[in-house]
């Protein structure tokens, strides 16, 4: 079967950037969300609205400097699946915490690991909706 992918390099680019978010010395990151979400782009997570709008979507990500000392989404995924302007992306994403005022101990700033499931939708070349299911990873601290 010879399929085309017509979005696997903008979602390698969508992943570098969210992954590179999380540097907080990476000035102006946060102003290319307009390359790959549409104005009014929408995150559900589970089931709930967790960012519409592209403003909404500049504050979900804008806590990524702050919380956030490294964000990884691993590559190459577990699958991909493109259907028209529909993509699914199971992968995996590793987060560790920044120390911060309040934090009691390194459970507050270790290391987490993700699988997580999530369909996009895209129009006009920009996410327009992901929606997704993250889950624990099983012997992840």
């Amino acid at each position: 079967m010879n399929a085309t992918l017509r979005y696997r390099d903008f979602f390698h680019g969508v992943f570098t950037w969210i992954s590179g978010l999380s540097d907080a010395g990476n000035h102006g990151t946060l102003d290319e969300i307009h390359r790959f979400w549409a104005a009014d782009g929408r995150i559900i997570t589970c089931g709930q609205v967790k960012a519409a709008g592209i403003e909404e979507l500049r504050e979900h990500f804008g806590i990524y400097p702050r919380q956030y000392e490294e964000v990884e989404i691993r590559e190459p995924f577990h699958t991909y699946l493109e259907a028209g302007d529909e993509v699914v992306i199971e992968y995996d994403i590793l987060i560790r915490g920044r120390r911060h005022e309040g934090a009691a101990d390194e459970g507050d700033t270790g290391r987490r690991e993700f699988r997580v499931i999530a369909i996009f939708s895209v129009t006009d070349g920009r996410i327009s909706e992901m929606r997704q299911i993250p889950g624990v990873r099983a012997g992840d601290a």
